[in-house]
């Protein structure tokens, strides 16, 4: 988690703004990669775009900050994709790239390396915000107002988020938190976006996961508490295999350790970029 950080900070000294949470084309922000496996949505572009395609053009942001860390495999892969077969081949073979600063030692699926489909994955997720709500169509995914904001579910403008922006201040602002691999290992993937590698904090999307193991619907808002690898719902929300809590990769790049109690007081405040809420009054402990 302290080698993402420096990654990310490397990464907004060189672009000068922190990476995006999903693809983007040079002006927006691309819709959420939601689909069945293995039919998901590789790359967007626009009309004037040529090959080699922009990364950012064709993963989630841990990909983006690749070039940033050790691990650059799968950031060079892609620049060496120069037709729409080899793009399609290349995400194929990034998604079964195993990453171990990706994975959380104490996570048993986790150590598998990939899930049943192929795909690697991790168990740092990147923090949308705080200011989730369920729209019309019944989904959210559509924070506005973290350090990787998804913003809605269609096409939307490309969000420039900076050091500027973040006036709560660097040491009161999470970047990355800890979430476990889903039970059924579908969630967790590193190459794709919400759901896999950004949450809202609380998160306020269930039209994914809906129910736990014996149909009770998963307590909503999904707050940073205590869970088990066994129920479903465990996807729905930051949560940690450590013992009293999990640990928090903050804007400042140190990395804190929060116990649960924090779920619904200073959290959700810290999940902003100012520090924030949009309404005090829905940050209550779910019954």
């Amino acid at each position: 988690m302290r080698q993402l950080g420096i990654a990310i900070h490397q990464y907004h000294d060189a672009r000068q703004q922190y990476p995006a949470a999903r693809q983007t084309t040079r002006s927006l922000l691309a819709p959420s990669q939601f689909s069945v496996l293995p039919d998901h949505l590789v790359g967007v572009a626009e009309a004037d775009d040529t090959f080699p395609l922009r990364i950012e053009q064709v993963g989630s942001w841990l990909l983006q900050v690749q070039p940033f860390l050790e691990e650059q495999d799968g950031h060079r892969r892609w620049g060496a994709a120069t037709t729409l077969a080899e793009v399609y081949a290349t995400h194929a073979a990034v998604g079964r790239l195993v990453i171990p600063g990706f994975l959380c030692p104490s996570d048993s699926r986790a150590a598998q390396g990939r899930n049943p489909w192929g795909y690697a994955m991790t168990n740092f997720l990147a923090v949308a915000g705080n200011n989730e709500y369920i729209d019309d169509d019944g989904h959210a995914c559509n924070a506005t107002n973290g350090v990787f904001p998804t913003q809605n579910w269609t096409w939307s403008p490309k969000p420039k988020v900076t050091v500027a922006n973040l006036t709560a201040g660097l040491s009161k602002v999470t970047l990355v938190g800890e979430r476990p691999i889903s039970v059924d290992q579908y969630f967790g993937r590193w190459t794709m976006t919400d759901f896999d590698t950004v949450l809202a904090n609380p998160n306020m999307e269930f039209s994914v996961i809906t129910t736990d193991g014996q149909g009770n619907p998963c307590p909503s808002p999904g707050y940073f508490r205590d869970d088990t690898p066994d129920n479903p719902c465990a996807a729905t929300h930051f949560w940690s295999l450590h013992p009293g809590g999990g640990s928090w990769l903050m804007a400042d790049g140190s990395i804190r350790f929060l116990d649960y109690s924090a779920a619904t007081t200073v959290l959700p405040a810290m999940a902003s970029v100012d520090g924030t809420v949009p309404d005090a009054t829905i940050f209550s402990s779910p019954e």
